[in-house]
């Protein structure tokens, strides 16, 4: 069974996927800050290679979207278990010291927030601490624990049915609108905007943004993966199962009959359900994102395995070894290229040449955490994140 790690203790296979995921979540948040999101669909409908938005929204709602999310917060819960299996004789010391972990996260987290409203950080941190609580549950307790929570946006939503009228919602003139603010009036400030203004705006995003937890039910959800990857950690998941081919058929074969039902009925998880099928479609929509997210998993072990499995995935675990740095570089490179207060290039790119620039984004990346790995141990905000955590300054340059 292949183990081969990077360094004693890390399982190489989970870098080799955490920065598959990393690339991913690019995918996704670069149609956020290149305002692609946000423009009016007749002004989409004029760009530059438009005949193929069609096509990508596609690959977008069957392969992206909320698939990558997905497989961070399984690694996350899955960081956790390996780190508490491995310190489980000395849990007096490790959980402290993992608790201060999850605080610097937290700020960390906050700080980007204050950048960018699509911050995941922050939500993490804070689960992470109802995770820790949860630690003492058995194997069994924990992967029913993680379906309950998986599940529990359907009875929200089912009482919400119940208490309140609501209306099958209506075509919108962008893909992402806010109730507050017209299309024209956000754009302007993204796109040309001072960075005071950009800074008030996002504010009023990050607000929205916490506010659609709501009816997404992302902050139960994200806690039942964090709970499905302690569990898969717990049970060695990452050294056996995610090898089995049985497992992988299973993973998409389920993935793909549940996107395919999701994705051809315009199921949505942005707003509250207003019928029992529109219900049904949302049950659809987290079945195909958890497992195409295993399948995704599964399949990157398969090729791992293989001869040249290391060297065909090298780029992702470079990455992967350096997600913290990489996730936030992403944001500030996003910024950077698209808001009026960078390069200006808001709202001028469909969605083929968005993912273009993604896979550029993702080569430069990949090449910058390979040399930078040859030099030092960790990326500069893990290092840093260390540094926080055991509160002294820690040589990070690698000897000769």
């Amino acid at each position: 069974m292949t183990t081969t790690t990077a360094t004693p203790g890390r399982i190489a296979v989970i870098d080799a996927i955490r920065g598959f995921a990393v690339v991913g979540i690019l995918l996704a948040n670069i149609q956020s800050w290149s305002g692609y999101k946000f423009l009016p669909l007749t002004e989409i409908a004029e760009l530059s290679f438009y005949g193929l938005d069609e096509l990508f929204r596609l690959l977008n709602a069957t392969l992206v979207d909320g698939r990558f999310y997905s497989i961070f917060s399984i690694l996350f819960g899955a960081g956790f278990g390996i780190q508490y299996v491995k310190n489980r004789d000395r849990l007096d010391t490790f959980i402290p010291v993992y608790r201060r972990r999850i605080v610097f996260l937290l700020l960390i987290g906050c700080v980007h927030a204050l950048i960018w409203s699509g911050d995941i950080l922050t939500l993490y941190a804070l689960l992470a601490f109802a995770l820790i609580m949860l630690r003492n549950l058995s194997d069994r307790q924990i992967l029913l624990l993680a379906i309950v929570l998986l599940s529990t946006f359907l009875v929200t939503h089912t009482l919400h049915m119940l208490v309140s009228e609501v209306a099958a919602p209506q075509p919108k003139a962008a893909i992402k609108v806010y109730p507050d603010i017209s299309s024209a009036d956000f754009n302007q400030i993204l796109g040309h905007g001072s960075l005071r203004e950009v800074f008030y705006l996002n504010l009023h995003n990050l607000y929205w943004r916490w506010m659609d937890f709501l009816p997404n039910g992302r902050i139960s959800r994200v806690l039942g993966l964090f709970l499905l990857g302690f569990w898969m950690a717990r049970t060695n998941y990452f050294t056996q199962a995610i090898y089995s081919r049985r497992n992988l058929i299973v993973f998409i074969a389920i993935g793909v009959c549940c996107t395919y039902w999701s994705v051809s009925r315009g199921g949505n998880l942005f707003y509250w359900a207003y019928s029992a099928n529109d219900l049904w479609l949302k049950a659809m929509i987290v079945l195909a994102q958890i497992f195409v997210a295993l399948a995704y998993m599964s399949l990157l072990a398969q090729v791992f395995r293989l001869p040249i499995g290391e060297s065909l995935l090298w780029p992702f675990t470079q990455i992967g070894r350096m997600a913290f740095t990489s996730y936030l570089s992403q944001t500030a490179i996003g910024i950077a290229l698209f808001y009026g207060v960078g390069l200006g290039f808001y709202g001028q790119y469909g969605l083929a040449q968005l993912w273009l620039i993604a896979l550029v984004i993702f080569v430069f990346q990949a090449i910058l955490a390979a040399v930078w790995l040859v030099y030092f141990r960790q990326g500069p905000i893990e290092w840093l994140w260390r540094c926080m955590i055991q509160r002294k300054f820690l040589p990070n340059i690698r000897s000769q």
